[in-house]
């Protein structure tokens, strides 16, 4: 009696453990892939201009580091961002801030989730913010 009694504890103890206790996964946003323009927001005159979806897209591939944008706004814009065209980028991190460098433009990254990157070009009362949704 006493033997089949452990055996049932036992089988008991096997079959309630689960793996909740398992690490969670965390998976880190990334720069890669397709960002579409939706805001640009500050300069000296205040902007706030909103674009379509698809109408400015910046395309990054982290792998080349390089970036390809896509800008199909209309030449009225007070700004826009880069012109279309294939860029170079680099990435520099500090304890404080991670900044994207694309041709002559210092953009700090103020948000990256998975469907949102925000970046500051940094200068202070006539800088443009940028925002992207994927």
């Amino acid at each position: 009696m006493r033997t089949h009694l452990v055996i049932l504890l036992y089988c008991l103890l096997t079959l309630s453990c689960n793996s909740d206790d398992d690490a969670a996964v965390v998976i880190e946003p990334t720069l890669d892939g397709q960002w579409s323009l939706t805001n640009i927001s500050g300069g000296l005159v205040g902007l706030d201009q909103d674009f379509e979806e698809g109408t400015i897209v910046w395309d990054f591939d982290t792998e080349n580091e390089q970036v390809m944008i896509t800008n199909n706004s209309d030449s009225e814009m007070v700004y826009s961002g880069l012109n279309s065209g294939t860029y170079d980028y680099s990435v520099s991190s500090t304890e404080t801030s991670t900044v994207i460098s694309v041709d002559f433009l210092n953009l700090e990254i103020m948000t990256l989730t998975a469907n949102q990157l925000v970046l500051d070009d940094g200068i202070a009362f006539d800088g443009f913010l940028l925002t992207f949704m994927r």
